[in-house]
């Protein structure tokens, strides 16, 4: 099962309902999954310092059991995460970091 987080200081209202079921139907297609298994939680309106930067950020973990192991794809995944989020909110790919917590 995808588990999802994505947690930005981006304010609520700028990450409609849209965004979240957009990103949960790419989700499922990039990893090849029903979408019924798919859970995406937003936690937006955080405070949050990136790089130095208290700028508009995003940061974007994708969980799956059995799914993310080191030597795996998780560069070709993080980096289609990452264009499909930085098309989704106009944030810049620099404010946008794609993480695979250890199973």
């Amino acid at each position: 099962m995808p588990l999802c987080t994505i947690t930005t200081n981006l304010p609520d209202e700028k990450l409609s309902d849209t965004f979240l079921k957009e990103t949960s139907a790419f989700i499922a297609k990039l990893l090849d999954k029903p979408e019924t298994r798919v859970q995406v939680t937003l936690l937006p309106n955080v405070r949050i310092i990136s790089a130095g930067s208290l700028e508009p950020c995003l940061t974007f973990y994708l969980s799956s059991f059995e799914r993310f192991r080191p030597g795996d794809n998780n560069r070709k995944y993080g980096d289609e995460i990452g264009k499909f989020l930085a098309e989704k909110t106009g944030l810049p790919d620099s404010s946008i970091d794609v993480g695979f917590p250890p199973q």
